[in-house]
């Protein structure tokens, strides 16, 4: 099987600096993983992208700026995740498809952060999926699954266990992309999953047992996205 997961940077960066002991027991069950099956990591920007976009853009800047921000502040995620994956890592932060391309035909563990501005990483995540010819995608946030309303903000707040592509797609609509979104998906990753039909999986990326329950289909707590 070929499995895309998008690791989000506030479960890897959750307090402004990495999480070390969680990514290194991320690493060993991402390698544990490999053994049976091809894989593609995509990390996040997390807290610290976040605060930096919320600070720069009390100066006014473009969106397009604060983007490109963010695209770093994931790379550098992405770079702590690689470090930790060691040897079996491919060796470069994979940027646009030609690098994605080579990186696969290594056999080595490609990982990912940003790439193009006006894109997140869930975004990257279903695209680079779609390049693989995944057969999943597992994206790993700090809640359990896709809510009705904020569970942050709402005690009341329901989790959806099942929901389309197209509900999605309508939950996360809005008038426009804005760098460093809040919520646990955006409107281009929804309308990608509707496109290329990859079934993905949403939940809590810090239960590892979960995630490893997700993948076989036993009994996982999360959303499924078909």
């Amino acid at each position: 099987m070929r499995i895309v997961f998008k690791i989000g940077g506030s479960i890897i960066c959750p307090r402004g600096v990495p999480d070390i002991n969680y990514v290194k027991k991320l690493s060993k069950f991402l390698l544990e993983i490999k053994r049976k099956n091809d894989i593609i990591i995509v990390v996040g920007g997390g807290k610290m992208t976040k605060d930096y976009i919320r600070s720069t853009r009390t100066l006014n800047p473009s969106e397009s700026l604060l983007d490109s921000m963010g695209i770093l502040g994931a790379r550098m995620n992405a770079m702590v995740v690689m470090a930790s994956l060691g040897k079996h890592a491919y060796p470069k932060i994979v940027k646009n498809k030609e690098e994605l391309e080579h990186g696969i035909f290594t056999r080595k563990v490609v990982v990912m952060g940003g790439t193009v501005p006006g894109q997140t990483t869930n975004a990257v995540a279903v695209a680079a999926a779609q390049f693989f010819r995944a057969n999943l995608i597992i994206i790993g946030t700090d809640v359990k699954g896709v809510y009705d309303k904020d569970p942050r903000k709402y005690k009341s707040a329901k989790m959806i266990k099942n929901i389309k592509t197209q509900d999605l797609y309508r939950m996360v609509k809005v008038k426009k992309h804005v760098a460093g979104p809040l919520i646990v998906m955006d409107q281009v990753a929804a309308r990608l999953l509707e496109k290329t039909k990859i079934r993905a999986i949403l939940l809590d990326g810090r239960n590892l047992e979960n995630m490893k329950k997700a993948i076989s289909c036993k009994g996982f707590t999360g959303t499924s996205i078909e």
